[in-house]
């Protein structure tokens, strides 16, 4: 007879050895090249022991929120594709290849643009798909029950072509905020200008009745077109009361060099809310 907890046990198993043996280090996570720079280098790392499989594939996308501020990413947009994709020129080589284990690859990834190309910035997102070259992951279980699972990891690099003179902003149209089960959630409806996506941070400050900050949070953000931000935040040790806070979006941000970044003004909002 078998054992269904063994079998749960032994599947969870399975799934988690197979998560560490497929996943492969990817270093940088954006890239930026352009006229004067038609080049950068992409590394790839395998940490795991086995050897693993690598494919390289480009797609357009970018992130959107929905109305409840949840992101997903869209890459069946042919209208936008059209004006800011990428993707049909920019390139990385090797493009399919064996690492070992312990092993890193140099991927050079070079850009060959059009010629009459409109200033502004210009994305690809470059989707390394990573699989284990063993045999796919297996167990005999109880009963002459066998699990065979195989795995492909995808991870997504933002590739960046920037030409001609660039600008960026974001205007805020709108700020509110919604507490529930000691939750805080600050909405920010806001407009992109310019020419080149907005890579920055999005921080919120809230502010008891005597103008003290007692709060503060913020999140890195990449805004490509008008839309809205979330920011969640942990009000469980804010006293019920009235309460100010302050939203501001900034250019700039830790996990990309700023002369990558298209500098643009710091614009603030502010709102109120009140806690039961």
């Amino acid at each position: 007879m078998l054992n269904t907890k063994s079998i749960r046990i032994s599947l969870l198993t399975l799934l988690i050895a197979s998560f560490a043996l497929g996943q492969v280090t990817i270093s940088p996570t954006s890239l930026f090249v352009d006229s004067q720079k038609r080049f950068q280098t992409l590394l790839i790392m395998n940490p795991s022991p086995v050897a693993q499989e690598i494919k390289l594939s480009w797609e357009f996308g970018y992130p959107k929120t929905d109305e409840a501020g949840d992101i997903t990413f869209i890459y069946n947009d042919e209208e936008k594709a059209a004006v800011n994709s990428a993707a049909e020129w920019i390139r990385g080589f090797p493009k399919n290849f064996i690492l070992e284990p312990g092993t890193r690859q140099t991927i050079r990834v070079t850009v060959k643009a059009p010629r009459g190309l409109a200033d502004g910035t210009y994305w690809a997102r470059l989707k390394t798909t990573s699989s284990p070259m063993s045999p796919p992951v297996g167990s005999s279980l109880d009963g002459g029950v066998s699990a065979n699972i195989t795995f492909q990891f995808n991870q997504i690099t933002g590739v960046f072509y920037r030409h001609g003179d660039l600008s960026t902003g974001i205007s805020i149209a709108s700020v509110r905020a919604e507490v529930e089960d000691n939750k805080l959630q600050i909405f920010s409806n806001y407009s992109k200008s310019g020419n080149s996506p907005f890579l920055g941070t999005m921080a919120v400050s809230v502010f008891d009745a005597n103008g003290k900050n007692v709060l503060t949070e913020q999140n890195l953000v990449s805004i490509y077109y008008d839309g809205l931000r979330r920011l969640d935040m942990d009000a469980q040790n804010l006293p019920g009361g009235s309460y100010e806070y302050e939203v501001t979006f900034s250019s700039g941000r830790g996990d990309i060099p700023d002369s990558d970044i298209v500098s643009a003004p710091t614009v603030k909002a502010r709102g109120s809310f009140i806690k039961p």
